[in-house]
């Protein structure tokens, strides 16, 4: 399982996602890290940034991180956005970056988990790089949100099966109970999971669902749609969110787990 975005699809991710979910994930990930000024950090699957650039913050002009990902077009966005921010980019997978081992004083991934092809691998190569007392800590969605599973919903009934399936397993994680058995036999210590819950406000569906589906791995198939099945696959979304209409808003409650430990 992967998540490759290309086209226009990074940039609307940034535009679209990053302020309505991700920005916010970001933040609530990095309470729980307690970065300080000079630390080193490597962001793995980092995306478009906002992860790494609040990490950046945290640690100041003496601090170094690194933002990791496999993905080419999310990197130039996140190049594009820290054009003036002293911020390493490395376009990589989680096994085969060659970074020195007892070099970052944190790991952090937010939502980046469960999409490695080899979880223990990279939770002991995520163990090898970080210094004596270094800390990981990763954000995993909990499941699926009552937006995610209308979408998903949709989709299913709209474009195919399969298109859903793949849209389905962004949300198809390790328990909290896998994560911390997981991390333990990594060598962590301290192992911990802190579950965290958003109340998320996006647009209406008509205008949020097609940015939502053209920000996704699955936008060829949701653009390739003729316009009466767009229109009926974001009625459908609408109508299944209908009770969580506020305000001219969809406002829904979601959730991640947090796994945390030292090494």
């Amino acid at each position: 399982m992967s998540f490759q975005l290309s086209g226009s699809a990074p940039e609307i991710y940034e535009n679209t996602m990053v302020p309505l979910w991700f920005g916010r994930w970001a933040e609530a990930l990095l309470t729980l890290v307690s970065l300080e000024i000079g630390e080193s950090v490597l962001d793995v699957a980092c995306g478009t940034g906002v992860t790494t650039r609040i990490a950046k913050q945290d640690v100041g002009s003496d601090g170094r991180v690194t933002g990791l990902d496999i993905n080419a077009g999310m990197l130039t966005k996140a190049r594009e956005l820290a054009a003036d921010i002293d911020i390493i980019w490395m376009e990589s997978d989680v096994l085969g970056t060659g970074l020195p081992e007892n070099s970052f004083n944190a790991v952090i991934s937010q939502h980046g988990y469960h999409y490695f092809p080899d979880q223990p691998a990279a939770l002991k190569e995520f163990y090898r790089v970080l210094a004596p007392s270094g800390r990981i800590a990763m954000s995993i969605w909990d499941g699926h949100s009552a937006y995610t599973k209308a979408i998903c919903s949709a989709v299913e009934k709209f474009i195919s099966p399969d298109v859903a399936k793949k849209q389905r397993s962004q949300r198809e994680t390790p328990s909290a109970n896998s994560l911390i058995a997981s991390a333990s036999e990594a060598g962590f210590r301290n192992v911990a999971i802190t579950r965290q819950e958003l109340s998320i406000n996006v647009p209406l569906a008509a205008e949020f669902v097609p940015l939502h589906l053209g920000s996704m791995p699955i936008a060829n198939a949701f653009h390739s749609l003729p316009d009466a099945e767009k229109e009926a696959l974001v009625a459908d979304v609408a109508h299944a969110m209908r009770d969580y209409v506020v305000d001219g808003q969809i406002i829904y409650p979601d959730a991640v787990n947090v796994v945390t430990g030292k090494k």
